[in-house]
């Protein structure tokens, strides 16, 4: 399953690419694109939209 989410708090390319990383370390995560510039995250897995939203903003940041 792929979802797209909006993620807002990031303020520099640094923070995609750590968010990035922790969403790839998740074990149900296959795929993950975090787009700085777009404010957007791109995940595939078996999470649920609630689960990622909550991973993402355990990160520090917001998703919806």
């Amino acid at each position: 399953m792929t979802i797209e989410l909006t993620v807002s708090g990031m303020s520099c390319g640094g923070c995609a690419a750590s968010l990035q990383k922790a969403l790839l370390d998740a074990p149900a995560v296959t795929q993950a694109r975090v787009d700085f510039d777009g404010s957007k995250a791109v995940i595939e897995g078996e999470l649920s939209k609630a689960e990622l939203i909550a991973l993402i903003e355990a990160k520090g940041f917001s998703a919806k």
